[in-house]
């Protein structure tokens, strides 16, 4: 009786260990792919009961990572294409998880002191225990060891000291059971490290994902910032349309004065329509609309503050690039230069140059501008001293590598420049 509970546990522990192993590794996806992980659990199997009745169990149970393990882990890499590196961490987990219902089955075995109690019990806890782990466990692992290499480490790591640690002292020898105390408290102290470990590593993967975070929502609010600005711009550009349509009434008008020769009242009239169409016209730099209202809108800003803005544009009017993406790099850019340029003293050299062209397949931006006082850097970003500020760089550099491009920013003798160059094709 208890030689058929052996044989039938056997086979219960290799079905939990095989599927579990496949859940961590992320499941069968397609058709195809849980055809070839059924064929793998029946050739597996099949090779275990024909170990069994030629080795015996104890050599079988000792070649079980030959013929199940290995066999698994490289159908999970070649033939459902999952990434080495999960696929070892899933198997590793999977064998620590089936430790579950074995305790609780040693538990049984203390209770009632007999080797029956402990196979039935072992029969019966396994289905619930595969359950649970699968319902609850087998996802969130999943995730955990495909977010990146330190959590592939993090998730694998007590597994693997698990695993190492239960062939050498049991399967392959009775270290365990011969009481050296050495190897009885291996497992408890590896544990101990792997929880300080982990503590450390956590702590600073979640300081990343924070960060991270941040600046993703930084990036969002800009980009909401970005497309006000663009649609007060647009408005500003439609203003201008309809003012020039109105033309024709001003010329009346004009006309007007002239013919009833109130000269001074026709040239005080012409005065104050230019400076209405100064005021809302957006200045020519480029083709592109977006880029010409942003560039026009900063130009002021910076007459304003005493700022004068050097500008070549030679932009063609459509770019694979979004209206919030392209006004956040050229407001954040111009924003900080023309705050940078408007606190030199030096009225003459309160000039911001700005130059941006295609050339090759890239939209290049160049722009320089003074600054006075010390600038410090970490990361190759220049850092702000003012609480609050610094995103703007750092809104640059995220939009540069999320279209594949470049950014760099550099301060040297007073001058401060930024370079950008983002693939167009």
């Amino acid at each position: 009786m208890v030689d058929i509970l052996v044989l039938i546990n056997a086979t219960l522990v290799f079905l939990y260990g095989f599927f579990l192993n496949v859940s961590f590794a992320g499941g069968c996806e397609t058709k195809r792919d849980r055809h070839i992980i059924g064929i793998l659990c029946v050739v597996i199997w099949a090779v275990q009961v024909l170990c069994w009745r030629i080795f015996g169990f104890t050599f079988t149970w000792r070649l079980y990572p030959l013929i199940s393990h290995i066999p698994l882990t490289l159908t999970l890499v070649f033939l459902l294409k999952r990434p080495l590196g999960v696929s070892v961490a899933s198997l590793l987990a999977a064998y620590f998880c089936c430790q579950l219902p074995r305790w609780v089955a040693t538990l049984f075995f203390t209770l009632f002191g007999t080797e029956i109690a402990y196979q039935i019990s072992y029969s019966i806890v396994v289905f619930p225990i595969f359950y649970l782990l699968k319902r609850y466990f087998t996802a969130p692992a999943h995730k955990a060891m495909s977010y990146s290499k330190r959590s592939l480490l993090l998730f694998g790591g007590l597994p693997m000291f698990y695993y190492l640690f239960d062939y050498i002292t049991r399967v392959y020898t009775d270290i365990l059971y011969d009481g050296f105390r050495i190897i009885s408290e291996f497992l408890p102290a590896s544990m101990a490290l792997f929880y300080v470990v982990f503590v450390t590593m956590y702590h600073d993967e979640v300081q990343k994902r924070n960060n991270v975070e941040l600046q993703n929502s930084m990036l969002a609010l800009q980009f909401e910032q970005a497309k006000n600005d663009m649609f007060a711009l647009q408005q500003m550009q439609e203003r201008t349309a309809t003012y020039r349509h109105d033309m024709r009434h001003h010329f009346t008008m004009i006309n007007g004065y002239l013919e009833n020769e109130e000269t001074e009242k026709a040239i005080k009239y012409i005065k104050s329509a230019r400076q209405d169409i100064e005021r809302i016209t957006p200045k020519r730099y480029c083709e592109n609309a977006s880029i010409n209202l942003v560039l026009s809108a900063f130009a002021d800003k910076g007459q304003k503050l005493g700022v004068t803005l050097n500008i070549e544009a030679n932009i063609s009017d459509s770019l694979p690039i979004s209206e919030p993406a392209l006004c956040t790099l050229f407001s954040n850019g111009l924003e900080n230069a023309i705050i940078a340029a408007s606190q030199i003293e030096d009225e003459k050299q309160r000039i911001v140059r700005v130059n941006c062209q295609i050339h090759k397949g890239n939209l290049l931006i160049y722009i320089k501008n003074p600054y006075k006082g010390e600038i410090t850097f970490r990361d190759n970003l220049p850092q702000s001293g003012r609480f609050g500020h610094g995103f703007g760089v750092k809104s640059i550099k995220l939009i540069s590598d999320m279209h594949g491009g470049f950014c760099s920013f550099n301060a040297k003798d007073g001058i401060f420049t930024i370079k950008v160059a983002l693939p167009i094709k």
